[in-house]
């Protein structure tokens, strides 16, 4: 049967945020806290009984992050969903300094997946183009080259976009020219952002953290903020440890 355990890990702040569904990271369903600061383990994931009198309401659709950049194989044992803005000094700091470590030591041997979610906590940043070239360049699976791009220029004038991406021998102009017209490009940053909101993050980055024990129990934590990468290290080997 099915456990869902919350843990408090040494180095890592707190539960999953608040709020009641789930989300599915690349074929990987997690489970949301299902009722403000409860952290005990449960024989069973789902929504408790209504009250006499009142209304039952329905559960949060899922939330599908399939379509996100994602690295590592979907077998991990544990997924890290990462939010992250370009325009956070903090995230691109982690990407130069601490990312490349994570991904050597971690991501490439198979023991974690790592799917980014690409958001703010200003909703109309979704309208820069910023994030629809992050998209388009995914589609065209040139993300994570990209990445250190979109960070230097996230804060400059939008007319340095537009000569990293004409200059950048990495992308096929043509095919970004129709990617950015797709409306469903735009609907996915839309997509972002919203799932900036259900997950209740509370600035960026913010990692959200889920490893499957060998018996289907899910034990989810989350780290704030851009932390070293012993930090990360001590959270990951805790994890991987367990069972």
């Amino acid at each position: 049967m099915l456990r869902l355990v919350r843990i408090f890990l040494p180095s890592i702040h707190g539960p999953l945020p608040r709020g009641r569904g789930w989300f599915v990271a690349c074929g990987l369903a997690v489970a949301l806290a299902g009722a403000a600061g409860r952290t005990e383990a449960a024989d069973t994931v789902g929504p408790a009984p209504p009250a006499a009198g009142s209304v039952a309401l329905p559960p949060d659709p899922p939330l599908d992050l399939g379509g996100c950049p994602a690295l590592g194989v979907e077998t991990a044992r544990i997924t890290v969903v990462e939010i992250s803005s370009f325009k956070c000094t903090h995230c691109r700091t982690f990407h130069e300094t601490v990312f490349p470590r994570l991904r050597e030591e971690y991501i490439n041997p198979g023991k974690v997946r790592w799917v980014v979610v690409n958001a703010s906590d200003d909703m109309s940043d979704q309208f820069s183009p910023l994030f629809a070239v992050a998209r388009c360049a995914h589609r065209q699976g040139k993300y994570w080259e990209l990445l250190d791009g979109l960070f230097a220029v996230a804060r400059r004038p939008p007319s340095l976009l537009t000569d990293l991406v004409a200059k950048s021998p990495l992308l096929d102009r043509d095919e970004l020219e129709i990617c950015l017209r797709d409306r469903t490009v735009r609907l996915a940053v839309a997509g972002d952002f919203s799932a900036y909101a259900r997950l209740k993050a509370r600035g960026t980055p913010t990692f959200l953290v889920t490893k499957v024990g060998a018996d289907g129990s899910r034990t989810e934590a989350t780290i704030a903020g851009a932390q070293t990468l012993d930090y990360f290290r001590r959270a990951l080997d805790k994890l991987l440890q367990t069972r």
